[in-house]
């Protein structure tokens, strides 16, 4: 008769723990969505991104060629912001320099 109490109490305390799991799991992240780039025409101007949907992150990120073709091309990246804050960085040589630009996404 021990034996069989010992069971059901076992079996009573991991429902238990599986319910204590399930009640406390995170919720879902999705990547942020519904987001635009904009920038400004003249040396010294913004470069930026803003996500409307989803969860998570985002940063501008662009791709410059330098002022002078036999020098490297130049990452210019913004600060990681929330969905519906901006991220912002600034384009020291103009838009005419700007080779690609995007919105970079992540779900944390």
């Amino acid at each position: 008769m021990f034996g069989k109490r010992s069971v059901i109490g076992t079996a009573a305390v991991a429902m238990a723990a599986v319910g204590a799991m399930l009640t406390s799991a995170p919720s879902a992240q999705a990547a942020p969505a519904n987001c635009t780039v904009s920038y400004g025409s003249g040396a010294g101007s913004t470069i930026s991104s803003l996500c409307t949907g989803g969860t998570g992150h985002h940063r501008i990120h662009a791709v410059l060629n330098a002022l002078d073709p036999r020098l490297p091309q130049r990452v210019v990246l913004g600060d990681w912001a929330p969905v519906g804050q901006t991220s912002v960085a600034v384009n020291p040589w103009g838009s005419g320099y700007i080779q690609s630009i995007w919105s970079e996404t992540v779900d944390w």
